[in-house]
């Protein structure tokens, strides 16, 4: 799995390298220096869509940690990591989840509680940026009369609607815990590199199955999550204006929600190299947003990711 994960990687870097030759260097770099440092509040700014977030995990977390060795300023804190490892390392994109729970349990929390948040937040995170990219294409077809590029993306948001609600089922029936096993070894390079709780692990249907019926919880936590996710097109609004190309709310809202949505789909390329490139520059270009200014934003959000996921 992790030689598929670098022809991936090395095939998504191909794209991003030949979408900004398309575009143009010298625009690219000119539209960068238009923003100049201050670029770099994006770094900060990140930290209020993962809060959202790590509030959302706190609460499907918050009944089984008794003894709070995982409140908020610590998930926060692993909800960071794991999205650095899923952004910067050459692994599939939920690399960062296993090493999410291993932080936990390291910290104290049971496996099987700490896997269960995990699981249930994935699953309502995927179903929450479906949502959000149904919203944002409701809104671009309802300002714009709709665009012939954007039919495929639109194709893929009525497919994978089903995907978490059928896995939200599945946790109810006790189904998943057994993929879950299975698939995570695979992540983590094989059963030798698996982690050790990995194998300790027979209550993990039973916690799945409990959390999914705390239906207030579910809820609380997906609004939270839709909130940081709809928290993040900030970014692409303050990073589209310090290039050079304001924009207003409603359409920072369309491009976030396609990018992300394109973004993870392709959950398999590492750090969605090269796709979300491909979305930002589609949708940049549906808006009427010229290439420049799309690889510019893409490079902005990199640039994001990098600073902080680095210290993480």
């Amino acid at each position: 799995m992790k030689r598929a994960a670098y022809i991936l990687g090395l095939a998504g870097l191909a794209a991003v390298i030949a979408l900004i030759a398309r575009a143009g260097w010298q625009s690219v770099l000119a539209a960068l220096a238009v923003a100049g440092p201050a670029l770099l509040w994006l770094v900060p700014l990140r930290v209020v869509p993962i809060g959202l977030d790590a509030i959302g995990w706190r609460i499907l977390l918050g009944p089984r940690d008794d003894r709070g060795r995982a409140r908020w300023p610590v998930l926060l804190c692993v909800a960071i990591v794991r999205e650095a490892v899923n952004r910067l390392l050459p692994v599939a994109g939920v690399g960062g989840e296993l090493i999410g729970i291993r932080i936990l349990v390291r910290r104290g929390v049971e496996a099987a509680p700490a896997a269960a948040s995990v699981i249930t937040e994935v699953v309502l995170t995927v179903l929450s940026l479906v949502l959000f990219a149904a919203f944002g294409l409701a809104l671009f077809f309802a300002s714009s009369g709709g665009n012939a590029p954007l039919h495929s993306i639109v194709l893929g948001v009525a497919l994978t609607l089903p995907m978490p609600l059928a896995c939200l089922w599945l946790i109810g029936e006790g189904r998943l815990a057994g993929w879950f096993a299975r698939f995570a070894p695979l992540v983590a390079g094989g059963a030798r590199n698996a982690p050790a709780w990995l194998q300790s692990m027979p209550a993990l249907g039973s916690e799945l199955s409990a959390l999914v019926r705390r239906r207030g919880r579910l809820a609380s936590a997906a609004m939270f999550q839709l909130a940081g996710i709809a928290a993040g097109s900030f970014e692409t609004w303050l990073a589209l204006r310090l290039l050079g190309h304001p924009i207003g709310v409603q359409t920072a809202l369309i491009i976030e929600s396609v990018t992300l949505f394109a973004r993870n789909l392709a959950f398999a390329v590492p750090a969605g190299l090269g796709v979300q490139e491909a979305g930002i520059v589609l949708i940049c270009s549906a808006v009427g947003l010229g290439q420049d200014a799309a690889i510019g934003l893409a490079l902005a959000k990199r640039m994001r990711e990098v600073l902080l996921g680095l210290p993480a």
